[in-house]
């Protein structure tokens, strides 16, 4: 153990690293020795083994992260608003006692080699210390002048990243006249030379000396609030700079959702803006930014494979038991979704599926994606931005923005340049969706290029080549979109392609497309009108209506179950997906479960539910995808299904599982995915005089110039006694009989998806007769 004055001695090397700032450091020696004695006996007791030092080798460390609740149970009771208020003091007499710790543990390893101890010298190495955990977490909204030069914790997106550039700390300077040497400390990154030489008082000009100078790593992000449902509507999200130092620079990307822990600094507006001079300091307007402790990262990070850090309290896991431990929880989770909307039950499992999303497979970490895709297309007035606005408050982190004012650089990345000239990457709505949902309104009026959305939806990437900086940023997220089809109205005779006037490449990436109709039904229009008046009632009048109300709900539901289940569907032990929910309606719109429960399941399933496939559904699907490719053999106009297909039945079977908080998928979840899945195929796939077209499914409708041009194409193949034909050629056949299409290679490359047409090689194509 040494003495006071031992210690005052054996600190000379490090007072100066940490107490640059001050001019006077025997006065800081004598106000900061006595409280850094004991900051330094309480944190040589936490390094027993049940401290939160005792993990932790000062010998090698340069960073030690501490918990504010094992700081603040340390100092006491007042502890966190005494640190509030001195958190620059407090944490340089940490790292201070930090140090006289490691030194502590250098004498030991000294004597342990028989070296002498007053030939020791202190290590000058500082030692940085970052706070996490603080709380209570202050909003970026609530960032304003009182809390000016305070230690506070904000979670935000990161949307903008500026690059690393060097920040000078420390400088000497030259006196001219008597070649003295002033050192000078530059607080905050603000340069502020000395105005006189500290040897001859002259005010001769001081030169600085650039070989002295001490640099550190400086980087400037932008924080954007976490999007709240409750917030007040119509608000601007609140963003704010944040300055990273050292180690904390290139600890997150843009879409990141991180915890920064710092102190709230104020900067003049105009030195803010890159302009400088007196007049520039002459403004009285000030902006503030945060000076980062630490940077955590609340999503999953680059090298890790673990789901966001998502805390539960008591409250949520109590809530999440009593949920999975209901009977039918799939359909109560669908009537509560969204209770606004009636008669799309399926639709609103669709959404559901994808909300929780499949589970990702370890070996196939960045090739497979787990996430699913859904597509609303139909008549105005039916419900769909609605169900879009409702996924946007249900997923734990969802994007809502519209097709009809969103760019290209909107949806993925942009280039902007800060006020030193430099370019910076910000974020878009698909990255700032990463791991979570991008709700995307009237899909068909983003009048951009969907080249972008491709890379996005299938690889779940962004790539970027700009202004010399070339990246890959991470889209892994769900895409739910709503579309309205070109005239006003679907029309049955033409194809969602058509309709939509949308290329097929991008409609094959969506894993569900759901066609909505505004078709005539007077016992569901009745239905649906009960159920407008009903939601206009006021509590006391709902309770009077309650048992007419179910009467004649199950009234109307016994009617539909007369007329047996859909075809093609298994036989399983509780019925259909949709039999069930006509069945169930009245009993489960009783007892609805809150949006909040709902968000923390679906955040708890994303997190720990990763089911695998039973052997019984590998079988179940396996058959249903075979039987439906066989049925190509027996159709000429080719089958939807591929594998693309079969890869979205096994996402939605896993989604299907999680939403049960089981590991294994079910034969019976399989049967719900199956059916959802043929759902959409007949609503897609049906042509306005009620019969099967699996010939649209690229977005080709068997229309007069596709049948004469299958027909010519096949007719040439017979003359020339060979399917065989190269690009000119399958053209030089399009131009004898005059076909107006776009892009001849996508025509050619429908044909392929449709198998009119197959590729065996480079230029060249057979055609099936």
């Amino acid at each position: 153990m040494l003495t006071e004055a031992e210690w005052a001695d054996a600190l000379l090397p490090l007072w100066k690293e940490y107490f640059a700032s001050e001019d006077d450091i025997d006065l800081v020696k004598s106000d900061f020795l006595g409280p850094l004695l004991q900051f330094h006996a309480l944190l040589r007791d936490c390094r027993q083994p049940d401290g939160f030092l005792a993990q932790v080798n000062l010998m090698e460390a340069t960073v030690v992260t501490v918990l504010a609740k094992h700081l603040f149970s340390l100092f006491g009771d007042d502890a966190q608003e005494c640190f509030t208020v001195g958190y620059e003091h407090y944490l340089r007499s940490l790292g201070l006692a930090l140090c006289m710790l490691r030194h502590e543990d250098e004498i030991a390893a000294s004597e342990y080699d028989m070296l002498p101890r007053d030939k020791l010298v202190m290590t000058k190495d500082k030692i940085y210390v970052r706070i996490v955990g603080w709380e209570p977490e202050t909003s970026i909204g609530d960032l304003k002048a009182h809390a000016v030069d305070t230690f506070v914790s904000v979670t935000g997106t990161v949307i903008r990243v500026n690059a690393i550039k060097p920040l000078v700390v420390w400088c000497e300077f030259l006196c001219e006249k008597c070649e003295g040497v002033t050192p000078r400390y530059f607080p905050d990154g603000n340069f502020d030379p000395p105005s006189g030489c500290g040897s001859c008082k002259s005010k001769a000009a001081l030169v600085p000396h650039r070989s002295s100078a001490r640099t550190v790593d400086f980087q400037k992000i932008k924080l954007q609030e976490v999007d709240n449902c409750d917030a007040a509507a119509g608000r601007i999200p609140r963003m704010v700079e944040v300055e990273l130092l050292e180690e904390l620079v290139d600890s997150c990307v843009p879409g990141s959702v991180v915890t920064v822990c710092g102190a709230v600094k104020a900067m003049n507006s105009e030195l803010h803006g890159g302009k400088y001079g007196k007049q520039a300091q002459a403004s009285s307007l000030y902006v503030l930014y945060l000076v980062a402790n630490s940077v955590t990262s609340v999503t999953q990070s680059e090298a890790s494979s673990t789901q966001e850090n998502v805390e539960f309290t008591a409250e949520d896991l109590d809530g999440i038991y009593k949920i999975a431990h209901m009977d039918r929880v799939f359909d109560r989770l669908i009537h509560s979704f969204c209770p606004g909307i009636f008669r799309n039950e399926l639709v609103k499992a669709g959404l559901l599926l994808a909300l929780f999303g499949g589970a990702q497979r370890k070996e196939d970490a960045g090739f497979t994606r787990s996430d699913s895709h859904v597509l609303m297309v139909g008549d105005p007035g039916l419900g769909k931005s609605q169900m879009l606005r409702a996924v946007s408050m249900v997923t734990p982190r969802g994007i809502y923005v519209g097709g009809n004012t969103t760019t290209t650089t909107g949806l993925t990345v942009t280039m902007v340049k800060d006020s030193s000239g430099d370019y910076a990457l910000e974020a878009g709505a698909l990255v700032l969706a990463d791991q979570g949902v991008c709700c995307i309104d009237e899909f068909d009026k983003m009048g951009i290029d969907y080249q972008a959305l491709l890379e996005a939806m299938e690889q779940q990437s962004i790539s970027i080549a700009k202004a010399g900086i070339v990246c890959n940023l991470n889209a892994r997220t769900s895409v739910i979109a709503a579309a309205n089809p070109s005239g006003g109205h679907y029309n049955r005779s033409r194809s969602v392609s058509e309709n939509l006037k949308m290329k097929a490449a991008l409609l094959s990436r969506f894993d569900l497309i759901f066609v909505l109709l505004d078709r005539p039904d007077s016992n569901r229009d009745h239905m649906l009108s009960e159920h407008v008046m009903y939601n206009h009632l006021t509590s006391k009048q709902k309770r009077q209506r309650v048992e007419l109300g179910a009467g004649s709900q199950k009234k109307w539901s016994q009617s539909r179950l007369d007329q047996g289940p859909p075809a093609d569907i298994g036989d399983a032990n509780d019925g259909s997906l949709k039999q069930r929910l006509m069945a169930n309606w009245a009993e489960l719109q009783e007892t609805p479960i809150s949006i909040y429960l709902i968000r923390r399941y679906i955040a708890y399933a994303r997190k720990y539910i990763h089911p695998k496939l039973s052997p019984d559904a590998k079988t179940f699907l396996q058959e249903k995808y075979l039987k439906m490719r066989a049925d190509a053999e027996t159709s000429s106009d080719g089958i939807p299904i591929t594998m693309r297909q079969l890869e979205s039945l096994i996402r939605l079977a896993q989604a299907r599982a999680k939403i049960e908080l089981k590991d294994v998928v079910e034969v019976q979840h399989a049967y719900d995915v199956v059916e959802i899945m043929q759902e959409c195929l007949l609503d897609t796939y049906t042509t306005e005089d009620g019969d099967l077209d699996f010939g649209r499914s690229g977005g080709l409708s068997l229309s007069k110039k596709v049948k004469a041009y299958m027909a010519r194409l096949k007719k040439a193949a017979i003359t020339r006694n060979s399917t065989k034909f190269s690009m000119d050629e399958l053209l030089e056949v399009a131009n004898s009989m005059a076909l107006q299409v776009d892009d001849f290679r996508d025509f050619i490359d429908i044909l392929r998806n449709e198998c009119y047409v197959l590729k065996q090689g480079p230029n060249v194509y057979k055609v099936q007769l």
